[in-house]
């Protein structure tokens, strides 16, 4: 099997964590986001994976150069499907794509399978939520063919659409069936793609398009203990990585050693201070005497947090140091940042290279320098 990663997305949601750094490359307990999937594709049976990058590509590049699976490429597509058809050549056969910021625990093997029997010419994988709006609502016949594909519909057009799907007996009448933004795509994709310039986005023009003009396209809902979430938004990266704690993504493990319930640790970590699970504590971080530490914290590599600093329900990049007696609370810190003895932190968001002190509540401060968590 051969998959392709789209990570070539801005990530304007993720603002100010993505003007330094791809949102695939955002630190997520001890690895970036984007690892964490190309390890689940090779898991389960992919021996070819592809990484398409476009903003701030380069550092992409640089993370995944000379690695033995994974073949990372600087294209500049218009969007996700313009991002394929550059790819015309690469890809001989049946092949799998996924977004660069998606963690999904889905068994890659078995939805191939179910696509390579169907005749289908792309097969959805679909999960079911709550609240469908920020995403592509499907609507399928009885016998799994998606029928209707509307990308981010309005609240009044999934009422109208439920009532008459429902009327239909449709499958997804009863359920709000959501695009996951994993696919697979028989080989036949590209020459659509190739005769349809205009085809830019998966979403909202190649679905659309195939079924419209009577192409088969299938749904494959994923089973309800499927884990699957979009790392898009600042909230979104806060729930993923308390699932990742909290060890609710089954297959997935943060980037250090289990040394006990909820915690993740290196060995090379100095810990003096009060530890509460679940925590992640990266390779050389410091924790001083009288520090308070967790519950649902992350400390990536080379953090030092002072005496007397008390941290919860926080994630702080590399190399960023906590001066003594200082008390962060839902916050998220990027690279390079020294907070100063005795602030006070809350709700708030500090880019890279800050310095900062005080009383500091819900503000979003911008990096002040360019230096990427994994450069």
């Amino acid at each position: 099997m051969k998959a392709v990663v789209l990570a070539g997305g801005l990530g304007t949601r993720l603002y100010p964590l993505t003007k330094i750094t791809p949102k695939p490359m955002i630190p997520l307990a001890g690895k970036p986001i984007l690892e964490y999937i190309t390890e689940w594709l090779r898991k389960h049976g992919v021996k070819d994976i592809i990484i398409v990058a476009r903003y701030l590509g380069d550092q992409i590049l640089a993370y995944f150069k000379d690695h033995p699976y994974v073949r990372a490429m600087l294209l500049d597509s218009k969007d996700t499907a313009d991002a394929i058809r550059l790819l015309d050549g690469i890809l001989e056969e049946s092949f799998i794509v996924t977004m660069g910021d998606t963690l999904c625990n889905i068994v890659y093997r078995e939805i191939y399978e179910s696509h390579e029997s169907s005749n289908a010419v792309a097969t959805i994988a679909l999960k079911q939520v709550e609240n469908p709006l920020p995403y592509g609502i499907v609507y399928l016949n009885e016998q799994g063919d998606i029928q209707l594909f509307i990308e981010k519909p309005l609240s009044i057009e999934v009422y109208l659409l439920n009532i008459a799907y429902y009327r239909r007996k449709s499958l997804s009448a009863y359920e709000n069936l959501i695009n996951t933004g994993i696919y697979v795509l028989s080989q036949h994709i590209l020459e659509i793609l190739e005769k349809n310039p205009g085809l830019l986005d998966f979403g909202r023009h190649v679905f659309p398009y195939l079924i419209e003009n009577g192409y088969k396209v299938k749904g494959y809902i994923l089973k309800h203990n499927v884990y699957w979430n979009d790392v898009g938004r600042l909230e979104t990266y806060r729930n993923v990585a308390w699932d990742l704690l909290d060890g609710d993504i089954a297959g997935f493990e943060p980037g250090a050693p289990k040394i006990s319930p909820g915690i993740y640790m290196h060995e090379s970590s100095l810990v003096k201070g009060e530890v509460h699970p679940p925590v992640y504590i990266g390779r050389n971080v410091v924790i001083e005497g009288d520090a308070v530490i967790g519950p649902y914290v992350i400390l990536e590599d080379n953090v030092k947090v002072e005496q007397g600093s008390i941290i919860r329900e926080s994630i702080i990049w590399h190399n960023t140091i906590i001066r003594r007696g200082s008390k962060i609370y839902d916050a998220i810190i990027m690279n390079n940042v020294e907070v100063a003895e005795n602030t006070r932190m809350m709700a708030s968001v500090i880019g890279t290279g800050n310095h900062v002190r005080g009383d500091i509540s819900k503000k979003n401060i911008e990096p002040v320098e360019v230096a990427p968590p994994y450069a």
